[in-house]
């Protein structure tokens, strides 16, 4: 089965400090994918290369069966348009109202929907992560979890064939941190599309996540299930996959 991300001994480095080193990735399509490691292991990173959003210093980074040209600036949009996105900081763009920022993928498409269609589809992506009322609000009329609600349904609404959520619970209850993971798992199985995630919080993870990845000191250490993972005979394997990194 061809993957839908590879990444092939990718390497960075931040004012000549390596952040990722040599670093491979593959992700299979249709199920979702948990990346953990603890905190400056380089999973933001991973994410962020695999978005096309960070170019590597050397390796190369295949998405849908294409080799990343940096160079060529249509062929990126063309996969970017293929890749929904959450990351930590949420870019939500706080001079628009929560509608304008959910629609935001879908009118800066070559060929936007029609109006309707988009009021419908942002309608339901909001409904989906139980903020149907906060169409007309800007931001900071919304508490943190409530943003974070707001870019998830974002990183969504275009059914994007790989989507991509850096700590997506962040900053929320163990109540809608659950029910966020729920989301995630039901919009896979309705849209069929590749999901990576990073989070801590591993015991949620494992309610939706098929496949684990363990990134540490900007590598990737382990790809397998969580229950091999477990057994692993290397402690820090074991200790990411069991309690929160």
């Amino acid at each position: 089965m061809e993957p839908v991300v590879e990444i092939a001994g990718v390497s960075k480095l931040f004012s000549g400090t390596p952040v990722l080193q040599d670093c491979d990735l593959r992700l299979e399509p249709g199920r979702v994918h948990g990346l953990v490691g603890p905190g400056g292991s380089g999973k933001t990173l991973i994410l962020k290369t695999l978005s096309t959003l960070l170019r590597p210093d050397s390796g190369s980074v295949i998405l849908f069966g294409t080799t990343v040209d940096y160079g060529d600036r249509d062929g990126l949009r063309a996969l970017r348009d293929r890749i929904g996105v959450q990351f930590q900081n949420l870019a939500l763009f706080d001079f628009l109202n929560v509608f304008d920022n959910v629609a935001f993928p879908l009118v800066m498409t070559p060929d936007p929907p029609p109006t309707d269609e988009i009021d419908q589809r942002v309608h339901e992506a909001l409904v989906e992560v139980g903020l149907p009322e906060t169409a007309h609000l800007r931001l900071p009329e919304l508490s943190g979890g409530m943003q974070r609600r707001v870019a998830l349904a974002r990183a969504a609404i275009s059914g994007a064939d790989l989507m991509v959520f850096d700590d997506p619970t962040g900053g929320l209850d163990p109540v809608f941190s659950s029910r966020i993971f729920v989301l995630i798992g039901e919009l896979q199985e309705r849209t069929g599309s590749t999901v990576v995630l990073a989070s801590h919080d591993v015991d949620r993870m494992t309610r939706i996540c098929g496949r684990f990845h363990v990134m540490d000191q900007g590598r990737r250490i382990y790809s397998g299930n969580i229950e091999d993972g477990r057994e692993s005979e290397d402690r820090r394997i074991r200790t990411f996959l069991t309690v929160e990194a």
